[in-house]
């Protein structure tokens, strides 16, 4: 089954433009993968006590970004207020940002098939910015996945995956049952922004 498997792939690679799809395909998970976590965050720092304490000593308008290297996707978020606000695609001026060397990497990371820690460890990521900016962008990151994610994925991206109570699984559900209206207005926000 296995040597079946490899001679489909063998010729699948040798299709003609197959580079040029699978780097499409991967741009295209990437894009999607963080135009959700930008949203999530929004939601999250909204919604989550656990959240609102982390990011409580964050200065105000306190920008992070999130991308690929060398042509992006990127995405923005800022400290408003008492929230963390998704400010959209597209590399903008930010005192961090955390940046994949490649979509190869971030695909790893995105699709659960490498934890945070370990792409660190592999310097399979890059800190532009202030390093204590980074680690609090960590911590929110943490956060805001582990009220996005279920057990099964915590288990894989986490050394030691967080126990939730019952107290933050109804809050795990309001901010699932928010994700989708906010993450529709953010891709209409950015459809009809140019």
């Amino acid at each position: 089954m296995d040597a079946m498997i490899e001679r489909g792939m063998v010729q699948l690679r040798k299709m003609p433009y197959f580079q040029i799809i699978q780097t499409k395909s991967k741009y295209a998970l990437v894009d999607t993968t963080l135009t959700v976590i930008g949203a999530a965050f929004e939601v999250v720092s909204r919604m989550s006590p656990e959240m609102q304490a982390e990011i409580t000593d964050w200065n105000e308008g306190r920008k992070c970004g999130v991308g690929v290297l060398p042509n992006g996707p990127f995405i923005t978020l800022q400290k408003k207020g008492e929230q963390i606000i998704y400010l959209g695609k597209g590399k903008q001026e930010a005192d961090v940002t955390f940046l994949f060397k490649n979509l190869d990497s971030a695909v790893m990371l995105f699709t659960a098939q490498m934890s945070a820690h370990q792409a660190a460890a592999e310097c399979r990521i890059l800190i532009d910015g202030v390093n204590s900016y980074a680690m609090e962008l960590n911590r929110a990151l943490s956060i805001v996945e582990t009220y996005l994610f279920p057990g099964i994925i915590l288990n894989m991206i986490f050394k030691r995956p967080p126990k939730m109570t019952a107290k933050q699984q109804i809050t795990r559900g309001r901010i699932l049952a928010a994700l989708m209206p906010n993450l529709v207005k953010q891709i209409v926000r950015s459809t009809f922004k140019g």
